[in-house]
């Protein structure tokens, strides 16, 4: 995909389409997803450990060490940009760097819904609303289908057309 660069440095770049993915999609996805994913908790480790051990040094290391570590925590960081852009291009969404929770965006029910996966698992095993967040996780086996509401809501309108032809 070729976007569009800013003109200055300022500029905000246009937002791209979410993309949303079925259960299907998102099992699939996982095979592109569980390295990227590893990759993030090692070095979200690494940069805890890194943290812990500047505030030790800032009592009793030379500046040299000091600054060793601010250096390797720099390069750690940047890497860990990295990962997160690989993740949001093909659609995804970190929510937890140390235990490797991936959201995939879906619909379900004709509203937005998220599709949860943690580092480990062979396939998606939960969801939750957009609103509920992790703490509203559900069964991937209680995800309405896709278009439950919009083909109720075209019953209703079906059958309310119907009664108006009657008369």
């Amino acid at each position: 995909m070729n976007a569009r660069r800013p003109d200055t440095p300022n500029e905000i770049p246009p937002a791209r389409p979410k993309r949303l993915f079925t259960p299907a999609e998102a099992n699939r996805a996982i095979v592109l997803i569980e390295k990227i994913v590893a990759d993030v908790m090692t070095e979200y480790s690494r940069v805890l450990d890194l943290q812990e051990m500047m505030e030790a040094a800032e009592r009793e290391a030379p500046a040299e060490r000091r600054e060793q570590l601010r250096l390797e925590l720099l390069r750690c960081a940047g890497r860990l940009r990295t990962f997160a852009e690989e993740l949001e291009d093909i659609g995804v969404e970190l929510k937890d760097w140390s235990l490797g929770v991936v959201d995939f965006p879906s619909l379900a029910g004709g509203r937005q819904v998220c599709l949860s996966w943690r580092h480990g698992d062979r396939r998606v095993r939960h969801w939750h609303e957009v609103s509920a967040g992790l703490a509203g996780l559900q069964p991937i086996e209680t995800l309405p289908a896709r278009d439950a509401y919009v083909g109720r809501r075209r019953a209703a309108r079906d059958a309310i057309n119907a009664r108006a032809a009657e008369t």
